[in-house]
């Protein structure tokens, strides 16, 4: 009888215990979700499947590598087509390409907050590396003269391959 007692008891417990919530209509999960992509694609700043260089680390070392991620003809590349690139590459930062002269490819960014000021030091640095290489790809390109308002974390200026060289 004891017996039994207890394990009425027990099942009692259970059953109270039980979260027996209302469960919410669903617009409101569907507004949740939808607040969450909407964040999710505010957020979203590096589109790897564009890109032709990147950063890779490596799983074992941790260790970061700037690789060629997609070969290129160099004969056939266009500054027009490297915009177009870089800004499906990196879709929250939108460059414009001015023109080539002699040997420097020259671009601005109009609106270069979220370069400067919210993806950190490495985000903008993966982004000028990888922007830089890019359009190096050009043929006779060996420079990039970036036009945009100086940040915490990017600055305006001229850069080639080496820029990045620890020395």
């Amino acid at each position: 009888m004891n017996k039994t007692i207890f394990i009425l008891g027990f099942i009692l417990i259970i059953m109270g215990c039980s979260d027996k919530k209302q469960t919410k209509p669903a617009v409101d999960e569907t507004a949740k979700e939808s607040d969450l992509t909407d964040s999710f694609e505010n957020s979203f700043v590096y589109n790897e499947s564009e890109a032709i260089w990147g950063i890779v680390i490596d799983t074992l070392t941790g260790d970061e590598e700037l690789k060629q991620l997609k070969p290129v003809e160099k004969e056939v590349l266009t500054g027009e087509m490297m915009e177009k690139i870089v800004n499906k590459t990196w879709p929250r930062v939108q460059i414009k390409y001015l023109g080539i002269s002699t040997d420097t490819a020259f671009i601005s960014i109009s609106d270069s907050e979220i370069l400067t000021q919210q993806m950190g030091s490495a985000g903008a640095e993966s982004f000028m590396i990888s922007t830089v290489y890019s359009f190096t790809e050009i043929k006779g390109v060996k420079y990039v003269s970036f036009d945009f308002e100086f940040g915490d974390h990017a600055s305006p200026g001229v850069y080639n391959r080496n820029s990045w060289d620890e020395n």
